[in-house]
């Protein structure tokens, strides 16, 4: 076996090294097969090569910054034989054309260890593995395969051919994600696995019946399965069936991405719109562009763009190319011939922005201008003679309009042959040498040269015959006349002889038309030319007598022959005519390949005068059909009979019923029922009638709920037609589906499966060229020579048409039909009229089965005898369970001893389902760490607890004295429901320890009241001088214990990924929620609680969570979900990827980050409006945030800025705050004056801070009032002081400042105000997702704008307060202490900030509206003084 040299081959999963053949080539070089030896061209391009790229290649490499590396192209290529064949895919990223990798015999598994081409991401055409003994994994071979784009197709519009391959494991393209045209064909594989492990449907675009063929491969129970997951990374689950993964082999999960229509890399991030295939850590660097890629010839690298700029060309659909390089761009190796028989090297042209092979429909190719010429009427395409012996070689003059030579014919056997015939040589106009037809035993006429007008004769067979036709056994036609006026034959003669079916008077026609002299019995034999075959024909008169929806009665007289016995049978032919155009011999062939059916009708001599009747049974009906009758006679008889060709349309019937039903449910009160058309809707389809009947379940409930787990259960449903998922508009074919198939149909796919690998065959298997001395009969290419000729004729059966009284018919007619007193549905019945092919039903049960039927109706005609409506088309499905419905209320404990009590409740009226068992947790309070015990009753055990299955009762037993708490959970069918409200209750301690319990406690107060006293001391009298401002969160609002709600979820849905940071209360960390609002899977970040903590540090981080839970809008954080059950206790949030907007800011500074540019005005403007539109939510929901600040907003991965979570962020920006005492910390540099001065806080107040954020954006991320200490700023801010316009800070945003700055705040703009003022410097995107612009949003400024009071100069006459008195955050907690006036106390000291003496030279960071693109200037000081508004 020959060895391959080691330095030609890359390894199985590294990149490629450069080889020692030199550089890599550039990216718009392309690979092509080498066509001979040509060392010195060689040496010398090499020494140029390297010339140029040690002058240029400095200047490239400065210059590059694209967003898709793009590597060598190569050509199509073709791997066969022998494994050095395969160093032709050396350094190919990109393939344009198609790869062949067939016919490896003589090879072992371990010769493809080391073969690997992880450069390969993209192929244009198809990719064919035929016949590769060895190869275990195709994967192994193309680890980074991710795009085929289909092109050009293999036969049966295959793009991915995998055939024959006997050694093959896997398929194991694991980097596969699209198939853009063309479907799949994976077939006679017999060790192959994980194929069905596969979904298709999201690889394959171009979804349409028998796009996805795959057949024998090892069965499924002896193949390995796919795991759960994979580096602890969860695989995709089947959509079709939820229980099963999809995956491409034991290490690698298939790829789904969640981004629409589009693609994402390897963590699952969405990349660039113009990406497909993937796309690196940077979403804009693609893998493979969607569109088109654009190379800079002074560029190493590509981008991708949308369309090819002016000046480029569309190349192949998937590049621009100039126009030098499209006109050198050398020919296919599957492109030889050109005009005249001349081989053309450059065949490409110019066309219409694009760069084609060949140039389309009625446009002439120009291979010098390199151009496309408009034609005047059918274009002139020269192509030499040829003589065509398979239907293979009739593909090679698809379009031709003149043969420079001449054409033999000698079709011995094929599929269709008629069929290809036209498709092939239907356009040929002109022959310069002869027609030869001779032994093509299919053909019934010549009528497949549909445009022939001429045979020049030049050349002439035996120096005589211009037109040959010779022994063609089933030859009845030439030419139609009507189509074929001015056929002429200019020079030779004719020759007919040996067509026993082919009439004299027939070539007679012909030789009147071609104006050709008489010819004699040496040029068309009389004996020999339809002597088989009556040719004196008489007209046979047929009458339709009777027309069903299945059938017809034909009537007609008997032929008059002199001798009855010589009268065969009649022979009725029928065929489906869409139109009138039907002639007898279109598309016809002897081998049986047409569509016309054939009945033989006996003939009956001892009836020679009474009329014959046939019946035509089996057809379909509400379709057109064509017929014509003619006579059998025995071969010698010269006379005969043939009808004309007829037409009848049968009756409408009852349509076949709905197809794919498909039914979701959106809410717990509705679904949606959606269904595809009747295969044969037998009519025209009016309306569709969607009934409903609830489903009663008879389900024995005898199984203990407590100990099986309740998991959703939904009825068997019954189904006619097992629901399928389209998509794209298009109809889908699956391998799973085949079983089902009709007879018909699976003969049709077996057929397919026939002609693929015949096609297959002929493309794969090269035609050895002659040589001289050899005979040319020996070379000749035969195919389909064991074609079989089908035998037509069908056995009659009696047919009885039906009386016109209608069959009896169920309708089964539902009737609308609600619960008593509610306006719910129990059975429904509705008519969608119109192409409408969906229906959403509302008003139903929730969490209830329904037994869903879909008819289809047809329009009625007169006459009519059939059902107009088909049977229905059946499906079950579930509405959602109702939040809430399976709570406990009305609890109460009674009959309470000194170890027991009873509860009772009440079941839930109106469960999901049904109650199958209630659990009561309870546990005696005063111990935190106490967990609470479990009793569970099943449904089972029910009546024993009740007496009217309403009010339930249940004894706890073994109870310590103290105080209890008790909660109750049912289980329903839907699931574990939700909690019922905490209920506390007392056990008495004996009466004997009561003594002893009155003397404890006495105790107990007296050490409580001392206490108390001497810390009253310490806090009044050693610590009043330290008096300190502390904030806190009233406790009349805030709940001791957290109660869950429907906010809960269960911790198994989250995953944990990496931390991000230190939370105030606790590390926050970036993870994965699993279903949770109505999304499978999506990112989050998790905060939780230090194990350490108390209780109550517990809660206040619940219930700083909860304030998040009335807030659903774009600007705002979102809150997901509380974990409050177990520990720790997790609050899982909306991610935003890129932090807090102050750590974006500075992030974004040049010394910080030299790849990151400033923002620009722009963007900083668009932020602006962002958290405007957040706070404007906040202002209209009653909320004051307090603590507006950038560290408080969020920043999205697309850069959307969001009012953040309040109060979480505190502990990590602790330098921020100024802690007035030992307990809390007061944002001074972000305060408004009356909140300084007297501990109100309003939306006013939070304008005021927006005004510092837009200063700390304008400075990316100062501190404010910089060079003030803390209490500075405190006595600055009240005494009217406001900072200086940083430096370069653009007039528009430095006034917006000064608005928000105003020392009264009912001067100060409403956050609502504020989008308008930024509203013309918002993008396009804020106007669809704003609270502003939203309906509840219009509500609110309406709302606004009528309640202020307006003096008549328009000045604001009475301030309004933002804040609704019912805001628990608008005012200072008790314990906060204000000293009258503006003396606050500070430090004990009056006088500590009586003078405030300001930084000249503050140092800061600034914006420029007009300096820089990104709005940077420079990396020096900027002036910001602080300044009065005095």
């Amino acid at each position: 076996m020959t060895k391959l040299n080691a330095c030609a081959w890359t390894s199985r999963e590294s990149p490629r090294q450069p080889t020692p053949s030199g550089p890599p080539l550039m990216a718009t070089a392309v690979r092509n097969r080498p066509r001979g030896p040509a060392p010195g061209c060689a040496i010398v391009a090499l020494l140029l090569l390297v010339l140029f790229l040690s002058c240029c290649a400095p200047a490239i490499a400065s210059e590059l910054s694209t967003t898709v590396p793009e590597s060598a192209i190569c050509r199509s290529i073709d791997v066969r034989n022998r494994l050095d064949s395969f160093k032709q895919l050396n350094g190919c990223r990109v393939i344009e054309g198609y790869l062949q990798i067939l016919l490896f015999d003589n090879v072992i598994d371990t010769d493809f260890d080391n073969i690997s081409f992880p450069e390969l991401t993209e192929i244009t055409d198809y990719l064919l593995l035929y016949r590769v003994n060895g190869l275990k994994s195709i994967g192994q071979l193309f680890p980074n395969l991710s795009v085929i784009r289909g092109q050009n197709l293999m036969p049966g519009l295959k793009a991915f051919i995998v055939f024959e391959m006997s050694s093959l494991l896997e398929i194991g393209l694991r980097s596969l994600t699209d198939i853009m045209q063309g479907g799949i064909h994976i077939d006679k594989n017999p060790s192959l696995c994980f194929v069905k492990t596969i979904d298709w449907e999201k690889i394959v675009h171009d979804l349409h019946p028998g796009a996805i063929y795959i057949k024998s491969l090892k069965p499924e129970n002896e193949c390995p399965v796919c795991p759960e997951s994979v580096n602890g990374h969860l695989c995709p689950r089947y959509e079709k069936d939820n229980k099963k993964f999809i995956c491409w082999n034991r290490d690698h999960c298939q790829k789904i991405c969640n981004c629409g229509n589009g693609t994402c890399n390897s963590k699952g991030k969405c990349c660039s719109s113009h990406c497909i295939g993937g796309c690196s850590d940077d979403i804009t660097k693609c893998n493979v562009c969607r569109s088109y890629v654009l190379t800079d010839n002074n560029n190493d690298a590509a981008k991708c763009v949308n369309n090819c700029p002016t000046g480029f060309y569309a190349y192949l659909g998937r590049r621009c190319i100039t126009r030098n390089e499209c006109v050198r761009m050398p020919r296919p190796i599957d492109f030889e011939i050109g005009e005249n028989d001349v081989i053309v090297e450059n065949p490409y042209k110019i066309f219409n922005d694009s760069c084609l092979l060949k140039c389309p429909t009625n446009y002439a190719d120009d291979y010098n201008d390199h151009s496309c010429k408009k034609c005047d009427n059918t274009c002139k395409k020269e192509c030499p003679g040829a003589r065509i012996d398979s239907i293979n070689l009739a593909n090679k003059l698809r379009g031709c309009t003149h043969i420079t030579g001449s054409l033999e014919i000698q079709i011995r056997g094929g599929n269709k042959v008629v069929k290809v015939l036209e498709e092939n040589l239907g356009m040929i106009e002109e022959i310069d040498g002869y027609l030869k037809v001779v032994r093509s035993f299919s053909l019934v006429s010549l009528n497949f040269f549909k445009t022939l007008k001429r045979i020049r004769g030049k050349q002439l067979e035996s120096q005589k015959y211009s037109l040959v036709v010779l022994d063609n056994q089933n030859l009845q036609d030439l030419f139609d006349w009507q189509t074929h006026k001015d056929f002429d034959i200019e020079r030779g003669s004719l020759f007919f002889h040996f067509n026993p079916r082919l009439c004299i008077s027939k070539i007679e026609k012909l030789r009147r038309v071609a104006k050709l002299r008489a010819f004699n019995d040496m040029e068309v034999a009389a004996n020999s030319n339809g002597d088989k075959v009556a040719c004196n024909v008489t007209v046979l008169k047929v009458k339709i007598t009777s027309i069903t929806s299945k059938g017809a009665i034909l009537r007609w007289s008997p032929f008059d022959i002199d001798d009855t016995r010589k009268l065969l049978s009649y022979i009725v032919y029928r065929i489906e005519a869409p139109t009138q155009t039907v002639n007898s011999y279109d598309g016809r062939d002897a081998c049986g390949s047409d569509n016309w059916h054939v009945d033989d009708v006996a003939n009956n001599p001892s009836k020679k005068n009474v009329s014959i009747e046939h019946v035509l049974t089996n057809l379909k009906p509400y379709t057109q059909y064509a017929f014509y009758i003619k006579t059998y006679t025995i071969a010698s008889e010269q006379h005969g009979a043939e009808s004309h060709i007829q037409y009848f349309t049968t009756k409408p019937a009852q349509p076949s019923i709905p197809r794919q039903i498909s039914i979701t449910s959106n809410s717990s009160d509705s679904l949606i029922i959606k269904w595809a058309p009747p295969k044969s809707p037998n009519g025209n389809i009016t309306h569709y009638i969607v009934s409903g009947i609830k489903y009663k379940s008879t389900m024995k409930l005898s199984r203990d709920y407590c100990k099986d787990v309740v998991s959703p259960t939904v009825p068997n449903k019954t189904t006619h037609q097992a629901p399928t998922k389209p998509r794209k508009n298009t109809c889908e074919f699956s391998t799973a589906q085949h079983d089902s198939l009709s007879n018909d149909e699976k003969e049709d796919l077996e057929l397919r499966r026939i002609n693929f690998e015949n096609e297959l065959h002929n493309k794969v298997y090269v035609k050895r060229k002659e040589t001289h001395g050899r005979n040319k009969r020996d070379t000749e290419y035969m195919i389909d020579k064991d074609s079989i000729n089908r035998t037509l004729s069908d056995s009659q059966t009696p047919y009885d048409f039906p009386e016109t009284v209608e069959q009896s018919y169920n309708e089964n007619i539902v009737k609308n039909k609600t619960e008593v007193g509610k306006n719910i549905f129990i059975n429904f019945s509705f008519k969608v009229h119109g192409p409408a092919e969906e229906f959403y039903i509302k008003n139903l049960h929730h969490y209830t089965a329904y037994e869903i039927s879909v008819r289809a109706c047809r329009e009625k005609v007169k006459n009519d005898t059939e059902h107009h409506c088909s049977e229905a088309a059946s499906e079950t499905a579930t509405t959602m369970k109702k939040v809430g419905a399976d709570k406990i209320t009305n609890i109460r404990v009674d009959n309470i001893t000194s170890d027991s009590a009873t509860v009772y409740w009440l079941q839930p009226q109106d469960p999901n389902g049904m109650i199958v068992a209630v659990n009561i947790f309870y546990r005696r309070e005063g111990n935190l760490n106490a967990k609470f015990s479990a009793d569970c009753i099943s449904f089972k055990d029910f009546l024993i607890y009740t007496k009217d299955n309403r009010t339930m009762n249940y004894t706890i037993n073994k109870l310590y004295a103290g105080n209890h708490s008790l909660y109750l959970r049912a289980s329903s069918f839907a699931e574990l429901g939700e909690v019922s409200e905490t209920v506390f209750f007392d056990i008495p301690e004996d009466s004997s320890n009561t003594a002893l319990v009155v003397i404890i406690v006495l105790l107990f107060l007296l050490t409580g009241v001392l206490g108390g006293v001497w810390w009253f001391y310490r806090k009044t009298v050693k610590e009043r001088k330290n008096m300190r401002l502390i904030p806190a969160v009233n406790p009349e609002y805030v709940p001791s214990v957290y109660i869950p709600d429907e906010w809960e979820v269960p911790r198994k849905k989250i995953e944990l990924i990496k931390e991000l940071g230190q939370g105030s209360f606790g590390m926050v960390w970036e993870g994965i929620a699993y279903d949770i609002r109505g999304q499978s899977t999506v990112k989050c970040a998790v905060k939780t609680v230090n194990e350490h903590a108390t209780n109550r540090e517990r809660a206040d981080f619940l219930n700083e969570a909860s304030v998040m839970k009335a807030f659903d809008t774009t600007h705002v954080v979102r809150l997901l979900g509380v974990v409050s059950q177990g520990q720790p206790t997790l609050v899982i949030m909306e991610l935003m990827a890129q932090g807090d907007l102050k750590t974006y800011l500075r992030s974004h500074r040049p010394e910080n980050n030299e790849k990151k540019s400033p923002p620009s005005l722009k963007q900083i403007l668009q932020m602006a409006i962002e958290i405007a539109d957040g706070m404007a939510y906040l202002e209209a929901k009653k909320f004051v945030h307090r603590d507006l600040a950038a560290r408080n907003c969020m920043v999205s991965d697309n850069v959307t800025v969001k009012i953040g979570d309040f109060g979480m962020t505190r502990d990590i920006y602790e330098t921020d705050y100024y802690r007035k005492g030992s307990k809390g910390l007061l944002p001074v540099r972000w305060m408004a004056p009356e909140s300084l001065k007297d501990g109100v806080f309003s939306s006013s107040s939070d304008v005021w801070s927006y005004g510092v954020v837009l200063w700390e954006m304008a400075t990316l991320a100062s501190q404010p009032y910089q060079g003030l200490a803390n209490d500075q700023v405190l006595r600055y801010v009240i005494d009217g002081g406001v900072m200086q316009r940083p430096e370069n800070c653009p007039d528009k945003l430095y006034e917006l400042m000064r608005h928000c700055w105003d020392s009264k705040p009912g001067r100060r703009p409403t956050f609502m105000k504020l989008c308008q003022l930024l509203l013309p410097d918002a993008n396009e995107q804020f106007s669809k997702v704003s609270f502003y612009h939203s309906s509840a949003g219009m509500e609110a400024r309406t709302a606004r704008a009528s309640s202020l009071l307006t003096t008549d100069n328009g000045d604001v006459d009475v301030e309004v307060d933002d804040a609704d008195a019912s805001t628990p955050l608008n005012a200072l907690p008790p314990d906060v202490r204000i000293v009258s006036g503006y003396g606050m106390s500070v430090s004990g000291r009056s006088d500590s900030i009586q003078s405030v003496h300001l930084d000249p030279n503050p140092r800061f960071y600034s914006i420029s509206e007009d300096r820089t693109a990104n709005g940077y200037v420079g990396n020096h000081v900027k002036n910001g003084k602080a300044q009065s508004q005095r």
